[in-house]
């Protein structure tokens, strides 16, 4: 003999399920403070995580992001029950491994940033280990730059952010910094400085931004969603529109 449910319970188990069901359609992602790609005081949280939020929308989830220290964001979206993953990460065969890498949602230009009145001239990276430069502690540099780190051919000075770094060049503390050239544009930019510090043209690599899903059957079956929307998604023309609301000209 079937018992009746109370309608109480009844209640319960359907906002269990709906809660369930909510749950099932986030993707909840550590990230940092790191504009214009990412920021709480951006608009729309920075370009990267516009981008992301509209592919996650046009594949069926919510994103849904928590800001941390670099070193720190990694450890929670890779180890935390919490979050599906991290982002922005660059691409290497380590993070390939480590989890299951969405498709490109961006680029990234890395280069050498020095005070105007003392440059640094190099023409090959080897050139650089003449000098101890400013990197961010758990960031990626290009392959042969790492390589060069970890051979100790490449002297370098952690620190823990990228804005932490750039104060550190503009006070005179440290020759150059390793940073991406459209960190240094928006910070310059804000700063309203003009002219202390310039990018050197000739960049140290070129790397592709990703979203980091946990190497788990859940995370391969959320990238794999994620990455057929983006597949679907005009990046330039999203980053174009972005960049339209953060500037008026760019």
């Amino acid at each position: 003999m079937l018992k009746k449910w109370s309608l109480g319970l009844l209640i319960a188990v359907l906002a269990t399920g709906a809660m369930a069901q909510s749950q099932h359609k986030l993707i909840r992602l550590a990230t940092l403070e790191w504009p214009p790609f990412t920021g709480l005081l951006l608009p729309q949280e920075g370009v990267s995580t516009y981008i992301a939020a509209t592919v996650a929308k046009a594949a069926g989830f919510r994103l849904l992001t928590a800001s941390f220290e670099w070193t720190k964001a990694v450890e929670k979206g890779e180890q935390s029950p919490e979050f599906e993953g991290y982002f922005p990460e660059y691409f290497s065969q380590e993070r390939q491994d480590a989890c299951h890498l969405s498709q490109s949602i961006g680029s990234s230009v890395l280069g050498v940033a020095t005070l105007k009145n003392a440059p640094i001239k190099w023409t090959k990276l080897s050139d650089l280990g003449a000098y101890r430069l400013g990197v961010v502690d758990g960031y990626l540099n290009g392959e042969e730059f790492d390589a060069a780190i970890k051979d100790k051919r490449q002297p370098v000075e952690l620190g823990p952010s990228d804005a932490a770094n750039i104060a550190k060049l503009r006070a005179g503390k440290i020759r150059g910094i390793v940073v991406d050239k459209s960190v240094l544009e928006y910070t310059l930019y804000k700063l309203k400085d003009k002219g202390s510090v310039v990018f050197n043209p000739r960049p140290i690599a070129r790397l592709s931004l990703h979203v980091c899903f946990k190497r788990t059957p859940s995370g391969l079956a959320m990238r794999d969603a994620f990455d057929s929307a983006l597949a679907q998604t005009d990046l330039a023309k999203l980053e174009a529109a972005y960049f339209a609301q953060m500037f008026s000209v760019r």
